[in-house]
């Protein structure tokens, strides 16, 4: 996988839970898991999208961490067609990794049976690996940025403003007191965002690394506002039937175990980076030079982040509801508290 098609899978999976099982990495099984014993092996579909933003499932698959819990994992890679979600409510996948987005909120409140019930990659202090760039020539030299340039923009975003996209937008424009109906959201892919930024066709846009970091060393735009540290708008979601069986908290607990493994300086470790390149198809170079993500060691799922997204979604009439659906619908914490401590 190339870099820029790599990163704009990327695109994909932080946009929200979008597809559904297209190849597969391994033999998938849609047979459910709710007759198991706690010792039985269990069989579990995961869909996911095969970027390093979830490593902790990639570490605990080559590390046996899985098989040691008793959990025989097949990887369905999303690629098109039906919400994943709704694979997951259906019990024909058991787990979802992807990212959350106002669709998601939205099935929820149809009654579609899953929660999120972990986080994965979040954003890191230091370099930043998304944020908020605004093209040259917009802000006059020698002046400081203000809501009177942003007002009414036109500014690119991938997937749109109901796109993980748009909530972290929606922060980025806090500061100069403006939100979402303040500016013209336009759906722009990542590839297509520098090019965006040089010829002036939007005013700013918010890209992820690589196209980041390329923008910046081009010169064709200045970040503004990085995205907030340790948020996290990527995580794992169980449907309701697997949610209730023994193989749940043991997938979980293994799960865990890969991101134990990702702490600190040991997330860049050569082993570790051999792993997650040879599960993504990027190389160790590109790894190891990208900004870094956080990963909680239990997996906590993000309730502050996902209530944050939800407030931004309705605030602009992103969701097809108008009161606030309460956390308990829409994450379950009781996994991550039962992690084993290290």
């Amino acid at each position: 996988m190339t870099q820029h098609k790599r990163f704009a899978a990327l695109a994909l999976a932080a946009s929200g839970i979008l597809a559904a099982c297209g190849s597969t990495s391994s033999t998938t099984s849609s047979s459910s898991t709710s007759s198991q014993s706690s010792t039985a092996t269990a069989n579990v579909t995961v869909a996911y999208v095969p970027i390093p933003l979830f490593d902790p499932l990639y570490i605990a698959m080559a590390k046996g961490y899985f098989a040691k819990e008793h959990v025989n994992v097949h990887l369905t890679v999303v690629s098109s067609g039906q919400s994943a979600t709704t694979l997951a409510a259906t019990n024909r996948v058991q787990v979802v990794l992807g990212g959350f987005s106002a669709g998601m909120f939205d099935a929820i409140k149809q009654g579609l049976n899953f929660k999120v019930v972990g986080s994965m990659a979040a954003e890191a202090p230091g370099q930043a690996a998304n944020g908020l760039v605004v093209a040259n020539g917009v802000v006059p030299a020698g002046k400081k940025l203000t809501a009177s340039e942003l007002r009414g923009a036109k500014i690119g975003i991938d997937g749109g403003a109901g796109a993980a996209g748009g909530y972290l937008l929606a922060e980025a424009l806090k500061p100069y007191h403006l939100t979402l109906a303040d500016v013209n959201v336009v759906n722009l892919g990542l590839p297509d965002m520098q090019t965006a930024l040089a010829n002036r066709s939007v005013v700013a846009a918010y890209p992820s690394a690589p196209f980041l970091s390329a923008i910046l060393a081009a010169k064709d735009g200045t970040l503004v506002q990085p995205a907030p540290v340790d948020a996290a708008v990527v995580g794992v979601i169980y449907g309701g039937a697997f949610a209730k069986t023994p193989a749940a908290q043991r997938f979980f607990d293994a799960l865990a175990e890969g991101s134990k493994d990702l702490q600190g300086s040991a997330q860049t470790s050569a082993a570790n980076l051999a792993i997650i390149a040879k599960a993504t198809g990027e190389s160790t170079s590109i790894l190891k030079a990208e900004p870094p993500s956080i990963y909680a060691p239990n997996l906590a799922p993000p309730v502050s982040t996902l209530t944050a997204m939800q407030n931004v979604y309705l605030a602009n009439g992103l969701v097809d509801y108008h009161h606030a659906l309460s956390t308990s619908a829409y994450v379950d914490t009781s996994f991550a508290n039962k992690v084993p401590a290290s």
